[in-house]
């Protein structure tokens, strides 16, 4: 009996072939052949508790069968004419869901990940205060992003009443779950001991939170994700991912806060980043007063771009090295001249060129 292989050079006839497959049956197109095989693979892949021996085999099968298909369905539909291959369709997820977020890098650990994160947070929303934190476990390991303090309420204080409202009223006539809001979010906040596990960033919650805060928190969690990647099912109880993810507003032993603050970056907002290019206004370049340049020091400006928007921007670095108090004696300097300190660039950051303000120090 000649292979498929073999076969598939003399005829496209599914009759004379079907009685050699073992595994595919009655396949009708090239679509109902990928869905066998998808099936298949979720039910035979070692991953998912099947047999390495059987899965090469239906993968002999499906790389005989599919140029068969493929050739029948270009003819049949020259319409809609495809250039896959069996290699190209076949998914490195086993589950229907399998999904891998746009940064994911297997030589990335979920300790970098999570700096990474706390990078980012703190580069865009200077004004917020996030917590991240990564940990391993025999399992696998996770990243737990904490919002804990915000520059103003983040929660829509009347939907969120309302829905609490609600909660009680299905209480008192005997529904218990899955009614409004089964949290006092005023009185916590109130309290001092705001904290809601979120697990996750969804339009589930999204009526609880301002457009602002539910904006700044989804883009947070979407970044997180994006190095991520999930192929679990817990219908075949099979969970395969990168990191476990979890979301909290505040923690069990320190509440979220509102802490009205002014951006480092003058006047620049803490909002997301729009399409359009945002352009900072022109500071003053006057020395505030009070401030005086150090004449000993050198002082090395480069001109560059955040990565972010592309607006310009002008890194300060100090050529001499400075003891702990001076340093902070210089920071300090900095940041009433109208910088601040990013230790993703390791240098202070202007928005306007600080060479005439900084002209008392020396130029590198």
């Amino acid at each position: 009996m000649p292979l498929l292989s073999q076969l598939f050079n003399r005829t496209t006839k599914w009759e004379e072939i079907k009685t050699m497959t073992k595994y595919f049956k009655n396949v009708k197109s090239l679509e109902d052949l990928k869905n066998q095989f998808k099936a298949l693979a979720r039910k035979n892949h070692p991953d998912a508790g099947g047999n390495a021996d059987t899965m090469k085999e239906i993968n002999c099968e499906y790389d005989a069968l599919f140029p068969i298909w493929k050739n029948r369905h270009n003819i049949e539909e020259p319409q809609s004419q495809t250039t896959e291959t069996a290699d190209s369709t076949r998914r490195k997820f086993y589950t229907e869901w399998g999904w891998e977020g746009s940064r994911y890098n297997s030589n990335m650990s979920t300790t970098e990940i999570s700096k990474t994160i706390k990078i980012y947070c703190k580069e865009k929303y200077p004004t917020w205060k996030f917590s991240v934190t990564s940990e391993y476990f025999a399992g696998g390991s996770s990243i737990n992003i904490s919002v804990m303090e915000a520059p103003e309420q983040i929660f829509d204080l009347e939907s969120c009443r309302k829905a609490y409202a609600e909660h009680l009223e299905a209480e008192k006539a005997g529904y218990y779950g899955g009614c409004g809001l089964a949290m006092d979010i005023e009185k916590m906040l109130a309290d001092d001991n705001m904290h809601w596990q979120l697990h996750s960033i969804s339009d589930r919650d999204k009526q609880y939170f301002t457009e602002y805060g539910f904006t700044v928190m989804e883009d947070v969690y979407k970044f997180m994700q994006s190095y991520n990647f999930d192929d679990s099912d817990s219908m075949i109880d099979y969970f395969h991912c990168n990191f476990y993810e979890s979301f909290n507003i505040g923690k069990w032993n320190r509440g979220f806060k509102v802490v009205p603050k002014t951006a480092r970056i003058k006047n620049q907002g803490t909002t997301p980043a729009k399409k359009a290019s945002r352009k900072a206004a022109e500071p003053k370049k006057e020395t505030p007063k009070g401030i005086e340049n150090n004449a000993e020091y050198t002082y090395k400006i480069t001109k560059g771009e955040d990565t972010r928007d592309g607006s310009e921007l002008w890194l300060v670095r100090i050529e001499e090295t400075l003891d702990r108090e001076a340093y902070k004696a210089e920071a300090a300097a900095m940041k009433e001249r109208g910088g601040y300190y990013s230790k993703f660039r390791k240098a202070f950051i202007f928005r306007f060129d600080p060479t005439e303000i900084l002209s008392g120090g020396k130029a590198a």
